[in-house]
């Protein structure tokens, strides 16, 4: 899907086109002296980036619930969300290089996003409505992360490759919960995850 399909699908305004590419341009810029995300990825940025984190919009019923995304690296998808118009999102690093960029990029296209440079572990007393997370860990550990996080109603989005089938058989033995798994749009061996009822066995 190319970046005027992408438009086109989730009916992004002009306003909103113009931060993204703003966004990648950043992006590209500090790409450049300090790896934030793998050169490969930014040949074709609207799909590998900013598709596979509009993607999960679908998943979430109203923009003003509240967001956390752990491991958030680049921002993706929880940057991109902000950006699309999600007003209650924390972003959550512990890699300082990373943190920095988040900021330059809240900072330049003025968003109202909560940056917290800490490890996950360190976080208490927050509990959020949707988790997000891409690429940071096995499912397992995802879900050992989000725990503390938890509301009665929470959902875990969680964007997954090719080993999502062995990491489901694996968390099972761990956890009780429900799921859906969907097709990504962005890459034929990817999936995207929602996860609610979480119980530990």
């Amino acid at each position: 899907m190319d970046k005027e399909k992408i438009i086109k699908k989730f009916k992004l305004n002009k306003g909103t086109v113009v931060k993204l590419d703003q966004y990648l341009d950043l992006l590209k810029e500090h790409n450049s002296h300090t790896n934030i995300v793998g050169k490969s990825t930014l040949i074709n940025p609207w799909r590998s980036h900013i598709l596979d984190s509009l993607q999960i919009s679908k998943l979430i019923s109203h923009k003003n619930l509240s967001i956390v995304d752990i491991g958030t690296g680049a921002g993706l998808p929880g940057m991109i969300l902000s950006i699309f118009g999600y007003t209650n999102i924390t972003l959550v690093d512990s890699n300082n290089k990373k943190i920095n960029f988040l900021e330059n990029i809240k900072k330049d296209l003025s968003l109202n996003t909560n940056i917290i440079s800490t490890r996950i572990e360190n976080i208490n007393n927050k509990q959020y409505d949707v988790i997000t997370s891409r690429a940071l860990a096995k499912l397992d550990k995802l879900l050992s992360y989000s725990q503390k996080f938890l509301k009665k109603n929470s959902i875990l989005i969680f964007l997954k490759g090719k080993t999502v089938n062995e990491e489901l058989a694996n968390a099972k033995k761990n956890w009780i919960f429900s799921f859906k798994k969907y097709n990504s749009l962005s890459d034929e061996r990817g999936s995207v995850l929602r996860i609610n009822n979480i119980k530990i066995k």
